[in-house]
């Protein structure tokens, strides 16, 4: 008993021991739901008494399945795990149907069509029929039927006349499977639910019945779990609704409604404890999940520490992102001294669609990766080729076998003889292989016309499956298994001479799994050698009154083999060597296939509509889960981002589930920093030894770019990308007004901005229309491109000049003027050189504009005094010299407050006309019009200026986030410097904007 609940916190107890006959255990990622089950099934057994082969186990796969039966075995030994009826409904269903299927007319050698064998079934009769139905949709809906329980004959009856294509494909289904004596996956549930409705004595030993990832059953798994408990009613099962992400396969997430329906007195047990994720990466899943306001609230407890939290990206484009995300998996493997190895990254997407620009990434920069959900094994050519051959030895009335292998390798058949046969056969209502065993042997004349090369290579083709059946039947030393069946194959078909001339370019790799094959074929041997041992795991218990159909470890070892293939997965290769050792990949997955597994760092990219939630989804709930599911399969680092462009060169948009009320406190705009306190943290969380300070220290030193700042948070290209994607040339999204526009080269970065455009602008790019009498034609003019080294030249030479002319200014007597005592405006500081007090003045006046854009008043009244009417052109009142009873950055130190609690400045941009004196009553008519704006441009297009009431708060517009900046970071170029260069565009300095540079794009002075 303490060694059946060692480990297990009081939830899990409560679980195992409960003693409840109908229990649900609703277990959330990482919970440890997997134990918390096999714990379950071992207390039935050692305290309840009750026997393991009267207690079925279903699961999902087949790696669940073996794991659980490890487990098990670790907790009850003595070989009882071997008497579990345990592993996934399928493989459940086909033993019951190979024991007692023979009471509903299914023969015991029945085969299994897989999902290559359904497609090529419906996309023969297709083209026979000449529909236009495709293939994958037909095989799609057929199987949806079937797992809702509605036969052809059933849809045939209350089809609309717009269906009749689909219901005839559908029927002729169904009939080429009966006659290949073959089922599909969806058959052999259906099967095994009419078999246990008509003859429940079948199940009448069955004491408890226990479900793993319930969420993902279906109308008949259901059905099929109250037909396996009918007599007991004893059913545990473990889910969790969260993680409900197959409904596009049927699954039914209202089963748990239909459970306590059914079995009133079900108890609900909840885990809570996560024993997987750091606590930050829980939080930020919480918050996702919980938008589903209709699913029932529960806890989701981390027992490790709250850890980084993670980060949502904004990179340019899907190409930008890919690199990212290369860079960051350099970095985070560098910084934390080799604490994370390659096989520590997953790469989890939505669709595998969007591989492409990540893998290209992963290969360009040497990282090697792994596709999960790729060609499986047993699905690779040469392997699929040699299988096929069994089964025709097996079962030749496997049509659609028979069809891939007939001509390969190449035996002289032609597709015209092919067609023909295969024709024949189907009008005849009768099997390939009959048709050609006839036509062969002479019992028979066929329609087709077979010439001499034809009928010999179909000769040489029965001859070798009529002596491999030989092989199987033998007796004693001539009884062949299936290792040596392969062996045959591989002799009498020549294969690696064939592999060799038809795929030269990867004759190694091929050959290599055909050696695979051999050592899969060679365990199944040596297991045969033990007899009924070997037999034990297929058999049922024997029930009175009740006759079971035997199964012979000699005879039927073929048909079990294939049968196992059939159902796997996945192939589970040996390493016996150190983990550490083994090949090391980065793991590209579907989130779909990732489900269940874990990895210490996950990147999820493409967050954005139309990938996730998928553009095709009907279930946005579904689609929630599956981001949760994505990110919960994170140990120690989450990664999710976002490009602005997708693949195809899209403009994207943030998935709403990131962007709702309060999400963005949940995360990182950039990668995590892994100083040293932080990598000790992670550590933790993977239960590893912690790196040596001094290998922290100096990975981080001889790391180039310790930080993730290379790309900018806002999503846009950093500097040095944008002249390599550009040449010259930038478009620029970030306020949505400026588009092509030319990329300024840096001495104009010197000198000043571009000819103002409509709208308005940052402070740091302060626009001075039509300066010195200058058209605004004139400046519009691109300069030539330059080079970087010309850049640099022209750079340091407008430099030098400015200097020579900053010592002339001092140099010069200093005269009082109008201008100097205050009377003259803005304007006046481009002409001539000023004297220190003037360029004092201008500096101060340049560092209250900035103030102006948050702290101005809206208006100014008309019975403002003449000085103050406009602040900008009374410089004396900016002055230094003003009391110092008045806060540093106040610009109107005579006014009334509450006068200046109702003032608005001008906030809208001026003509590039001269502005006559009628145009305003206060200002100078010797005045030149000019625009002083100091807010980045809203997202209207330079055609339609934007009008006064979309700016609001004195200007500042564009919904960035300002930010204060201390006066001493403030740019300290005077204006004197700049002010004798007319003819050329100016500027301000860029430091004297409130703007932090972050927020300016990484642009600027």
């Amino acid at each position: 008993m303490d060694k059946l609940l060692d480990g297990l916190n009081r939830a899990q107890r409560l679980a195992v021991t409960s003693p409840s006959l109908a229990l649900q255990v609703l277990a959330p990622p990482g919970s440890g739901k997997t134990k918390t089950l096999t714990a379950r099934v071992s207390y039935l057994i050692a305290e309840r008494g009750l026997k393991p082969w009267n207690i079925v186990v279903c699961t999902f796969t087949v790696k669940a399945a073996r794991e659980m039966k490890e487990r098990i075995k670790d907790l009850v030994g003595d070989g009882l795990e071997k008497k579990l009826i345990l592993g996934t409904f399928h493989s459940v269903a086909r033993r019951f149907l190979v024991s007692y299927g023979n009471l509903i007319g299914i023969e015991k050698n029945f085969g299994i069509a897989d999902m290559s064998d359904s497609r090529a079934i419906i996309t023969r009769i297709i083209k026979r029929q000449g529909f236009s139905i495709e293939p994958g949709s037909a095989g799609a809906r057929i199987s949806s039927l079937k797992a809702k329980s509605i036969s052809a004959e059933q849809y045939g009856s209350t089809r609309k006349a717009a269906e009749q294509e689909f219901s005839i494909v559908y029927a002729e289904y169904e009939e080429a499977l009966r006659t290949s004596n073959l089922l599909d996956y969806d058959d052999l549930l259906l099967r095994c639910a009419l078999l246990l409705r008509q003859h429940p004595k079948c199940v009448s030993n069955i004491e408890a019945v226990l479900i793993d990832e319930f969420q993902d059953t279906n109308s008949v798994q259901f059905e099929l779990m109250c037909l396996f408990s009918q007599f007991k009613k004893n059913v545990t099962i473990v889910g969790d609704p969260d993680q409900s992400i197959y409904g596009w396969r049927n699954a039914e997430i209202k089963n748990l409604e239909r459970m306590e329906k059914r079995f009133p007195d079900t108890d609900v047990i909840h885990l809570e404890e996560n024993y997987r994720s750091a606590g930050a990466i829980l939080q930020s899943a919480q918050q996702i999940i919980e938008q589903d306001e209709s699913r029932p609230s529960k806890a989701l407890k981390p027992t490790f520490g709250i850890g980084d939290r993670p980060v949502l990206r904004k990179l340019p484009t899907a190409d930008a992102e890919a690199k990212w995300l290369v860079s960051e998996i350099r970095r985070t493997q560098a910084l934390s001294a080799d604490l994370l190895k390659p096989n520590d990254f997953a790469i989890l997407l939505r669709s595998a669609a969007v591989s492409r620009h990540i893998e290209s990434a992963l290969g360009n920069s040497g990282i090697p990766y792994r596709m999960v959900g790729g060609t499986k094994f047993f699905d690779r050519l040469e392997v699929k080729m040699v299988l096929d051959y069994l089964r025709v030895i097996n079962q030749p009335d496997h049509n659609d076998a028979l069809l891939r292998i007939i001509n390969v390798p190449t035996r002289g058949v032609g597709d015209v003889t092919v067609k023909g046969l295969i024709d024949e056969a189907e009008r005849k209502g009768s099997t390939l292989w009959k048709v050609v065993l006839n036509a062969v042997q002479g019992k028979a004349r066929s329609d087709t016309k077979l010439s001499n090369q034809a009928l010999k290579g179909l000769t040489d083709l029965v001859n070798l499956v009529l002596t491999g059946q030989k092989k199987i039947t033998g007796t004693g030393d001539q009884q062949a298994s299936p290792f040596d069946l392969v062996e045959y194959l591989i002799k009498k078909l020549e294969l690696s001479k064939f592999l060799q001339k038809k795929y030269p370019d990867d004759y190694e790799t091929r050959w290599a799994n055909i050696e695979e094959l051999k050592a899969q074929t060679a365990d199944l041997t040596a297991a045969m050698a033990q007899g009924e041992e070997f037999v034990e795991e297929e058999i049922l218990p024997s029930i009175e009154g009740l006759e079971q159909r035997l199964i012979n470890a000699n005879e039927d070892a073929l048909t079990l083999f294939l049968a196992n293939i059939a159902l796997s997965s996945e192939v589970q290769r040996k390493q016996d060597e150190d983990p550490d050792e083994t090949e090391q990949y980065v793991t590209i997955s579907t989130i779909h296939a990732a489900k269940g597994l874990e990895w210490p760092v996950v990147f999820i990219p493409a967050c954005y509509e139309g990938s996730i939630p998928h553009s095709r989804a009907d279930d946005i709930d579904e689609e929630r889960r599956l981001l949760y599911v994505g990110m919960t399969r994170a140990q120690a680092l989450l990664y999710l981002s976002c490009p602005n462009k997708n693949s195809q060169s899209g403009e994207t948009a943030l998935s709403h589930f990131l962007t709702q009320r309060g999400i963005e406190t949940f995360f990182e705009t950039q990668g995590p920093k892994l100083y040293d306190d932080a990598v000790v943290e992670l550590a933790r969380t993977l239960r590893r030894d912690k790196p040596a300070l001094k290998q922290l220290i100096e990975a981080r030193s001889t790391y180039e770019t310790p930080e993730d700042t290379h790309w900018p948070v806002d999503g846009t290209f950093p500097k040095s990308e944008n002249a390599r994607w550009d040449q010259g040339r930038e478009i620029e999204f970030k306020e949505g007004i400026y588009a092509n526009k030319r990329r300024r080269t840096d001495t104009e970065q010197q000198s000043g901005p571009t000819v103002p455009v409509a709208g308005f602008m940052p402070a740091s790019k302060v626009t001075m229309q039509n300066p010195a009498g200058f058209s605004t034609a004139s400046m519009s003019i691109p300069p030539k491109t330059m080079t970087a080294a010309s850049r640099m030249q022209e750079l340091n030479s407008a430099q030098e000049q400015a200097r020579l002319r900053d010592i002339d200014a001092r140099k010069a007597p200093v005269k009082k003027n109008k201008a100097a005592e205050g009377s003259a405006n803005i304007m006046s500081f481009f002409g001539k050189p000023k004297s220190a007090t003037t360029t004092s003045q201008s500096l101060e006046l340049t560092r209250t504009s900035s103030v102006l854009e948050t702290h101005a008043p809206a208006k100014l009244p008309a019975s403002m005094p003449r000085h103050v009417s406009n602040p900008l052109n009374d410089i004396s009142n900016l002055s230094s010299s003003r009391p110092s009873s008045y806060p540093q950055h106040s610009i109107i130190p005579s006014a009334n407050p509450a006068q200046v609690s109702n003032f608005k400045l001008r906030t809208t941009p001026l003509t590039t006309k001269p502005v006559s004196a009628k145009s305003s009553d206060n200002a100078p008519t010797a005045s030149k019009p000019y625009t002083f704006l100091s807010s980045p441009p809203p997202p209207e297009p330079p055609s339609s200026p934007p009008e006064e009431d979309k700016v609001g708060n004195g200007g500042v517009g564009g919904g960035m986030k300002e930010t204060f900046q201390p006066a001493t970071t403030f740019h300290a170029t005077s204006v004197a410097q700049v002010g004798n260069r007319v003819g050329t565009a100016r500027r301000l300095g860029m430091g004297r904007s409130f703007k932090p540079w972050s927020a300016r794009g990484g642009r600027g002075g």
